[in-house]
């Protein structure tokens, strides 16, 4: 069997087996979509936390959370500053020739 199969199984084992014992969840959640640098900054968010503010319901794959729904907001918020922190155009880079044409 091969590790994909395997990691298929389990993913599908934890999806279907509720954790409560009862009826499923009901909290909703967002299926994150990342790369592996963007995951690796909001899960440095979520570590910042206190455990009852944490908001990563299940860390999925290397470019997939299951993040809670109230949060997606603030996320967005935090990567669109550390996005205009750390991305520099161009001109930017250059400095000392400015002329565009």
């Amino acid at each position: 069997m091969s590790s994909k199969s395997k990691s298929a199984k389990s993913k599908s084992k934890r999806a279907a087996s509720p954790s409560s014992g009862g009826s499923p969840s009901r909290s909703s959640g967002y299926l994150l979509t990342c790369d592996p640098p963007m995951k690796q900054f909001i899960i440095n968010l979520n570590d910042q936390k206190i455990a009852d503010k944490k908001f990563i319901i299940e860390d999925l794959d290397a470019t997939h959370l299951l993040i809670k729904g109230e949060v997606r907001n603030e996320i967005r918020r935090k990567v669109e500053e550390w996005m205009d922190e750390n991305v520099f155009s161009t001109i930017e880079r250059v400095g000392e020739n400015l002329d565009t044409s």
